[in-house]
């Protein structure tokens, strides 16, 4: 009878896929985009492991820009999932079938207030075309008049039929032509990816909750722009996330939540 309930506890805990979020996850948060790359230790690990379970990045980030960063992963949500892409297959979302000229109106105002204090990411699809974009001024030298600029940019996005996030006391925000889920996104490559359970979800913005909420196991990052609203069951900083992505895979990928990494509340 122990070793009934012994395999039952090692099923219950082994991780099946891999999820994970992109900037402030397993890439630093704080560089510029140009320079945003997976760390070595990371990336090692995250290839060992992807030779024995699928892992997916889940992003708001555009599909080329990531998938170029993460070869080992075995499939892509982008754009905060009106994008996605398994092995060479594409699809898109479809609200991205009829691009909405709101998104362009609202880019085009953005950069006639652009200055030296701020930067605009434009997310494109695997076409080329600008289907959302991100106002940036963490790398600004006069961060007042930075965030004087980008709430008149917030402002006037805010009055298009358009959908504007932002994250709280954080110096960046993103505007997208629909709504976007990261949580449905979990759920349709779960279900494209044929997974019944085992997902263990990592992420470290407000985005991800729905993501969180979706996952058998779920943990936030937290670094020096982790936000206090989580709702993920557990945390971790974003400088062990290697030692934990070393520790699951030494541990034939059950998860243990008393690793000794592993932040059980904030």
């Amino acid at each position: 009878m122990e070793q009934t309930v012994d395999k039952k506890a090692d099923s219950d805990n082994r991780i099946k896929a891999l999820f994970l979020d992109y900037d402030g996850t397993i890439s630093p948060i704080n560089v510029l985009k140009s320079e945003s790359f997976v760390p070595l230790d990371t990336y090692m690990i995250l290839d060992k492991i992807s030779k024995q379970i699928p892992v997916v990045i889940v992003t708001t980030k555009s599909l080329q820009y990531v998938v170029e960063r993460t070869p080992f992963a075995r499939a892509w949500s982008a754009i905060g999932g009106l994008e996605t892409r398994i092995g060479n297959v594409t699809t898109r979302a479809p609200c991205l079938q009829k691009m909405t000229p709101h998104i362009i109106e609202a880019l085009e105002y953005s950069k006639s207030l652009l200055d030296n204090n701020m930067t605009i990411e434009e997310k494109r699809d695997f076409e080329g075309k600008v289907v959302a974009f991100s106002v940036d001024w963490r790398q600004s030298k006069d961060c007042q008049q930075a965030r004087a600029t980008a709430s008149t940019i917030l402002s006037y996005c805010e009055t298009l039929p358009i959908v504007v996030i932002r994250y709280e006391r954080q110096p960046f925000f993103d505007v997208f032509p629909c709504t976007i889920s990261k949580g449905k996104a979990l759920m349709d490559l779960k279900a494209q990816l044929g997974l019944h359970d085992g997902i263990l979800y990592m992420g470290d913005s407000k985005v991800d909750n729905s993501a969180f909420e979706r996952a058998d196991f779920s943990i936030g990052v937290i670094h020096a722009e982790t936000p206090k609203d989580l709702s993920s069951v557990y945390f971790l900083k974003f400088e062990d996330v290697p030692i934990f992505l070393n520790n699951l895979w030494e541990n034939d990928m059950r998860f243990n939540p008393e690793f000794p990494m592993i932040i059980h509340s904030r």
